[in-house]
C-alpha cells in the first residue's frame, strides 16, 4: 500500500462515519432539544479530550507500523 492509499482510506473512514453518526442521530432521535441548543462555547478541556481519543486512531492509521 502507499501512503496516498492509506490516506484516501483514512480520510473516508473519518467521513463515512460521521455522516453514519448524523444521519442516525437525525433519523432516530429528531431535531436539537432546546437545552442543548443553548450550551456555552466549547471549553479548552473538550478540544482536550476529542484531541486524546482521536489523535492515537489517526497514528495507527497514518503509521500502522508501531502495532508490529
Amino acid at each position: 500500500w502507499s501512503p496516498l492509499a492509506f490516506l484516501i482510506v483514512a480520510l473516508n473512514l473519518i467521513f463515512t462515519t460521521a455522516y453514519t453518526l448524523y444521519v442516525l442521530w437525525s433519523t432516530q432521535r429528531g431535531p436539537l432539544p432546546n437545552h442543548i441548543k443553548t450550551l456555552f462555547p466549547y471549553q479548552i478541556r473538550e478540544h482536550l479530550l476529542l484531541l486524546l481519543h482521536i489523535l492515537p486512531g489517526l497514528l495507527l492509521i497514518l503509521n500502522p507500523e508501531i502495532i508490529f
